[in-house]
């Protein structure tokens, strides 16, 4: 039997998965409907699935092409029903008739396990930025 480190490890391979098919119905599997989810963009938070959703949505409307998303070295802590995840994203998108577009992010998720699984509770995503001119850095790599 897997150990809860690498059940929540399968977890994010599904979602990845699901993500990178455009699949809001099974993305949508992996998050608890009271979900808190700090975004890259604005509102500062988001509340609720449906909200996340929405967000979700429009990220895959943006992406008419393929779209890719990983953590290379994703960090995961389980104790009792709690695990934390943390690490950086990389996202790639492939626009028809355009070059690849690759971004790096900084991620930490929060999952509890609960009856149907582990779900995610809590995210908090963000760029780093330049502190003389406040603008996001998505370009910067690890």
């Amino acid at each position: 039997m897997a150990n809860a480190e690498d059940e929540v490890r399968k977890e994010f391979e599904e979602w990845l998965a699901a993500a990178a098919k455009k699949d809001l119905d099974a993305v949508m599997t992996k998050i608890d409907d009271d979900i808190v989810s700090f975004e890259h963009d604005a509102p500062l938070q988001y509340h609720g699935a449906a909200a996340v959703r929405e967000v979700c949505r429009r990220g895959f409307e943006a992406m008419a092409g393929e779209f890719s998303w990983c953590i290379p070295d994703l960090q995961i802590i389980v104790r009792d029903d709690i695990a934390v995840t943390w690490g950086v994203n990389r996202m790639r998108a492939k626009q028809p008739g355009q070059d690849e577009f690759e971004s790096w992010s900084r991620g930490t998720r929060i999952f509890q396990r609960q009856a149907d699984g582990w779900k995610l509770i809590h995210q908090h995503v963000s760029y780093p930025y330049d502190p003389e001119t406040g603008e996001a850095k998505l370009f910067l790599q690890p």
